[in-house]
C-alpha cells in the first residue's frame, strides 16, 4: 500500500532562549534584575498532575455490579526539571563578559538572593513577596515558580573543568508576558555590543546583590560571585 503521507520542513525561528527574572512585590512589572542562560539546557522536562480521581461503588448488573463516580479537579501547573551546563568559555549571551563558571555562579547567587530577600520580608512580618518568574521562549511558556527539593550543582572528574545544574521548580501561575517581548529579548541578548553587557551585568549584579539587599545580607552573596 503507497504511503499517502508526507512532511513538509518548517523553518526553525524560535528563539532557544531561557531566563529567570526577579520581580519586586507590589509591582509585577517591574523588572528587579534577569538572568540569561548562557547555552540552552540540555534537558527541560515538563510534568502536569492530572488530579481527577475516582470511587467505584455497587452498581447495576449492566456495569458489572460497579459504578465508577469520578471527582474532576483539573491539571496542576507543571513541575519543571532544567538540566545543563554553563560551560567553562565566554559566551555570547552576555557579550562574552563571564566565564562559564562565573555564569553558573551568578545563577546560583540568583536563586540564593530569590530565597534570602523573600526569608527577610517574611521575617518583618511582610507579606509582599518578591516573585521568580521562569521564560521559556522556544515552548512560549512563562511561569511565575517555586524552587523546590534539591537544587543540584555538580562537577565530574571525566570533565573537571563544567559544572552542571539540576534545578526543580513548581510552576505556580502562567505569566501573561515576560519582561520582554520575544524579539526585544533576542535583540538585548545577542545583538548587545560587548562594552553594553559588561555594563548590563555589572548592573544586574549590582541591583540584585546590593540595591535591594538589606543590611548585613550582602557579603555571603558577593563572596560567591567573581
Amino acid at each position: 500500500m503507497p504511503n499517502i503521507f508526507r512532511t513538509k520542513n518548517v523553518p526553525f525561528d524560535l528563539p532557544a532562549l531561557y531566563q529567570l527574572s526577579l520581580r519586586a512585590p507590589g509591582q509585577q512589572f517591574a523588572e528587579l534584575s534577569t538572568y540569561t542562560f548562557p547555552l540552552t539546557p540540555s534537558s527541560l522536562r515538563s510534568e502536569t498532575t492530572d488530579a481527577s480521581t475516582f470511587n467505584d461503588t455497587q452498581g447495576p448488573v449492566l456495569q458489572n455490579g460497579i459504578n465508577r463516580v469520578m471527582d474532576v479537579f483539573g491539571i496542576s501547573p507543571p513541575v519543571f526539571t532544567i538540566e545543563g551546563t554553563t560551560g567553562w568559555d565566554r559566551h555570547l549571551a552576555d557579550g562574552y563578559v563571564l566565564t562559564g563558571m562565573q555564569s553558573m555562579q551568578l545563577l546560583v547567587a540568583f536563586i540564593q538572593k530569590y530565597k534570602q530577600l523573600n526569608q527577610t520580608q517574611i521575617a518583618a512580618g511582610n507579606s509582599n513577596l518578591y516573585a521568580l518568574e521562569f521564560y521559556d521562549y522556544f515552548s512560549t511558556q512563562f511561569w511565575q515558580i517555586e524552587p523546590i527539593g534539591p537544587q543540584i550543582v555538580q562537577q565530574t572528574n571525566d570533565r573537571p573543568l563544567l559544572t552542571y545544574y539540576r534545578f526543580r521548580w513548581a510552576a505556580i501561575r502562567p505569566v501573561r508576558f515576560p519582561v520582554l517581548g520575544e524579539l526585544d529579548a533576542v535583540a538585548r541578548t545577542f545583538a548587545t555590543p560587548a562594552e553594553q553587557a559588561a555594563a548590563n551585568a555589572a548592573q544586574s549584579i549590582g541591583a540584585m546583590l546590593i540595591a535591594y539587599t538589606p543590611t548585613g545580607v550582602t557579603s555571603g552573596i558577593l563572596s560567591a560571585l567573581p
